[in-house]
């Protein structure tokens, strides 16, 4: 029985697409962990699947909830210092000085060696 190239073709295309879609950058953990109460942190870490490029890696900070205030609009946070590791794996944010009760969201960008820019959120809470 004769596969016509076109078929071959596209069946191997298939074996291949998950593999190309597993390759984009995502953020595989952070300290404050998504979802987690902590003290006061004085800087947040973030860690790739995969190196990124330095040039492509951004992030922001905000706090989008205060004790007492049931609607709080975002109130970036500004003045910190982004810090990439050896590895290229992992980035860290450091804060001049702690983070205040609240509620906070991370926004982080950043592209790996395929160069799509992926991007996602994470929130935390400080007590």
């Amino acid at each position: 029985m004769r596969i016509p190239r076109f078929a071959l073709a596209v069946a191997a295309l298939g074996l291949a697409a998950p593999q190309i879609a597993a390759a984009h950058t995502q953020l595989v953990a952070s300290s404050p962990a998504a979802n987690a109460t902590v003290a006061a942190p004085t800087k947040i870490e973030l860690r790739f699947n995969e190196a990124v490029i330095g040039a492509t890696a951004r992030a922001t900070i905000a706090m989008t909830g205060m004790p007492g205030m049931a609607s709080h609009a975002p109130m970036a946070i500004t003045g910190f210092a982004a810090q990439m590791g050896k590895d290229r794996k992992s980035m860290t944010l450091l804060l001049r000085r702690p983070l205040t009760a609240g509620t906070y969201q991370v926004s982080w960008t950043a592209a790996g060696t395929d160069t799509h820019r992926m991007s996602g959120t994470f929130s935390f809470t400080v007590r």
